[in-house]
């Protein structure tokens, strides 16, 4: 190894230390840190090792299984969020000569850099409502809207809007089906359960399962206020 590929290396390593250069050439993971920046987060908020998340925000109640990326991202309250997530990793153009962001970003870090503007919006704020499950190795694209209440089945890549209480999966994910009748959709929606106190949220367990008399019990009262 040359003196100036050490020493190329070594600046490489400083500026992306997560990232490292093997024998074959390959780039693997590595080192990687916990790391939460330009981030607001709640109580009561679980986020498991390893992760990255940076210009998010996430709800109370929340929970974030191992190795998630986040960017970008505006999660609410009580979702459960499986290993291995990824959401907001940028926007490459495919109707151009080239994808690669060297030709079209002017903020491109892995090498030379051809273009003096930036000719694409390359970032957009994903939004995660409420109550949102989402299962193991699922990736959101940027610009993405996922509605309270929805579930994410494994494996997914969600490219476009989920309506709440929507089950989707596949890549590209589809709807598979809804939790719910519409009534009792528009009526969870009108309630809004995940914002009660702390005290409050006991009747979610106490009628668990029971999704009418729940509903009977708090529709009026959020009618009322």
């Amino acid at each position: 190894m040359s003196i100036l590929k050490k020493i190329i290396d070594k600046i490489f390593y400083r500026l992306f230390p997560e990232l490292s250069i093997v024998k074959d050439k390959t780039i693997r993971l590595q080192n990687i840190k916990n790391q939460c920046t330009e981030s607001a987060i709640e109580d009561n908020v679980f986020i498991s090792d390893v992760h990255n998340v940076h210009d998010s925000t996430i709800g109370s109640y929340t929970s974030i299984s191992p190795n998630a990326r986040i960017s970008m991202t505006d999660i609410g309250r009580f979702c459960s969020i499986g290993p291995n997530f990824i959401s907001g990793w940028g926007i490459h153009p495919i109707d151009g000569i080239s994808t690669c962001q060297a030709f079209y970003s002017k903020d491109y870090i892995f090498g030379p850099v051809f273009s003096e503007v930036n000719k694409i919006e390359e970032r957009k704020r994903i939004k995660i409502g409420n109550d949102v499950w989402i299962g193991m190795n699922c990736s959101i694209l940027d610009g993405v809207v996922i509605g309270d209440g929805a579930v994410i089945a494994a494996g997914a890549v969600v490219t476009k809007d989920v309506p709440p209480y929507a089950v989707v999966g596949g890549v590209p994910a589809k709807i598979i089906k809804y939790r719910f009748d519409e009534e009792t959709i528009d009526q969870l929606l009108k309630i809004k359960w995940w914002n009660y106190s702390h005290e409050r949220l006991k009747e979610v367990e106490l009628h668990f399962f029971d999704v009418k008399e729940f509903i009977k019990q708090n529709l009026n009262h959020e009618e009322q206020h």
